[in-house]
């Protein structure tokens, strides 16, 4: 447990730490999309959807020192991760594409990381306001694994790790990031009734996750 909480507070997150980390995630992704193999599985997932973003942002935030800090390094870790992403794929998918995934999808979502991250540092709080950031938060990451649940279901075993690694990242975000055991079973319980009810809902409205 101690060790899981140094994870989230104790770990040096400088600007050279930041930067090489993006840099080394943006390489992983940017190799692993010309994988023909591994297209559709667990390991591509973390370019296709958001879960393994989160905790990246979220192992940031948590040390950094101030709200301001963490809006900026949030927004660094994105700016230069989607651009190196984009420049292993040029040669695959040619310029015209990745300029235009990058500017309609990424580079909006690395902008918001700005004030996203600035929200997301208060989720250190050991109150309420930081339970309840957090397991807003943590939906996200739920409402993956839920997706990719029922894609499991039909490709079994296709996407079994990226199931078992939603439910660990909540696991260990909230293990990590609240001390207190009732800001613990509040952010995990904001967390269920969320996914329950964004859940319910898409299949009321005849959408999909």
């Amino acid at each position: 447990m101690k060790k899981i909480s140094a994870a989230f507070g104790g770990l040096p997150m400088t600007w050279p730490i930041v930067c090489g980390f993006a840099v080394i995630i943006g390489i992983y992704v940017g190799v692993i999309n010309q994988i023909p193999i591994m297209h559709d599985t667990s390991f591509q997932d973390v370019a296709v959807t958001l879960e393994w973003w989160v905790l990246f942002a979220v192992l940031i935030v948590s040390n950094c020192k101030s709200a301001r800090e963490a809006g900026l390094k949030c927004l660094v870790f994105f700016l230069i991760s989607q651009p190196v992403i984009y420049l292993i794929e040029l040669p695959a998918i040619g310029l015209d594409k990745a300029l235009y995934y990058y500017t309609s999808i990424w580079l909006p979502v690395s902008l918001l990381t700005l004030p996203g991250g600035a929200i997301a540092f208060l989720a250190k709080r050991q109150n309420a306001l930081g339970a309840a950031i957090l397991g807003v938060g943590n939906t996200i990451v739920a409402l993956m694994g839920v997706s990719y649940f029922r894609q499991m279901l039909g490709s079994f075993p296709r996407h079994l790790l990226t199931v078992v690694s939603c439910a660990a990242i909540i696991a260990v975000t909230v293990l990590g990031m609240q001390r207190k055991r009732r800001t613990r079973l509040l952010s995990a319980a904001i967390t269920v009734l969320l996914t329950a009810g964004i859940a319910a809902w898409t299949v009321l409205s005849g959408r999909t996750l």
